[in-house]
Parts: structure tokens; C-alpha cells; sequence
């Protein structure tokens, strides 16, 4: 049995050079006092244990509380990636779709038939005339005479217009 490192014939040499150093009637005091000394040292040792004891648990709940935070985020993350890249997928699509539909549309249709007959170069002098298309009689606008294409509309309003009949009560 060891005390503080001591064994028993070395407990009973303090016990005896205290004997002779404080006498026999101040040797019941002091073992009192040392009593006392080592009981609020154990309490003492006990509080700070307990105190060290508690926070350590607080900080392992923080810790589980962090960790459970920050895998349910994570978890969150993960779904709300998986969500885009869906989304980012069909957006793809779509837009794929749309452009392949356009390059469709925007194909040339085969030519079956010139739209007017050739019509040679003009000259220098003729290109400030104004000419008539040869596929409908309209004259066409120029630079010289950007309202051409009106006079037809002119021509139509200045004609004769005919009488209308309003019918057999008319004198």
C-alpha cells in the first residue's frame, strides 16, 4: 500500500520524527489540519474534474450538433446540384431542339423557277432612270425616286371612277 509514492516504513519515519519534532499534545492538531488540507484538496480536484467533465461534453454536443449541420447542408447541396444539372440538361435539350428546328426552317427551298426573267446591267446613265419591273409592270423605287411604287397607286386614284347605283328610287 503506497501513500503518495511512499511506502509503510517510510510513512512510519515522518511519523515518528513528527512525534519528536511537535511533541505528543500538538500531534492530534496537526493530523487534524493535514485531514482537513487533504479533504479540500480532493474536493477541490473533484469540482475541477466535474467542471472539466461537463465541458468537455458540451463541446462533443457542438461538435455532433456541427456535424449533423454540416451533412444535412451537404445533403441539401447534393440534391440542389442534382436539381440544376437536371435543369441545365433540359434547358440543353431544348435549346438543342429549337436551333436544329431553325436550321430546318432556314434551309433554301430548291429553286424551280427564277422569280423575274435576267435583266441586263444598267448603265451608268440609266442607273438614275427609273425603271418598270418586267414581272409586274410596277415601277420600282430608287435612289433618285424612292416613291415610284405610289404612282401606280396615283394613277389608280385619278382614273375615272365609276358611277355607283343606289337603285330605282334614284331620279
Amino acid at each position: 500500500m503506497d501513500i503518495f509514492g511512499m511506502g509503510p516504513g517510510e510513512l512510519l519515519v515522518i511519523m515518528i520524527l513528527a512525534l519528536v519534532l511537535f511533541g505528543p499534545g500538538k500531534l492530534p492538531e496537526i493530523a487534524a489540519t493535514v485531514g482537513r488540507a487533504v479533504r479540500e484538496f480532493r474536493n477541490a480536484t473533484r469540482e475541477l474534474t466535474s467542471e472539466f467533465e461537463q465541458a468537455f461534453r458540451e463541446v462533443q454536443v457542438s461538435t455532433t450538433e456541427v456535424a449533423t449541420s454540416v451533412l444535412s447542408v451537404q445533403q441539401e447541396t447534393h440534391a440542389a446540384l442534382q436539381e440544376t444539372r437536371a435543369a441545365l440538361n433540359e434547358a440543353t435539350d431544348t435549346v438543342s431542339r429549337a436551333a436544329s428546328t431553325v436550321a430546318l426552317d432556314q434551309v433554301a427551298a430548291p429553286a424551280t423557277m427564277p422569280a423575274a426573267p435576267m435583266v441586263p446591267p444598267l448603265g451608268p446613265a440609266e442607273s438614275t432612270a427609273v425603271t418598270a419591273s418586267a414581272s409586274n409592270g410596277r415601277r420600282e423605287p430608287t435612289k433618285d425616286d424612292p416613291l415610284a411604287d405610289l404612282v401606280d397607286v396615283d394613277e389608280l386614284l385619278t382614273e375615272s371612277k365609276p358611277s355607283i347605283s343606289t337603285g330605282p328610287w334614284e331620279t
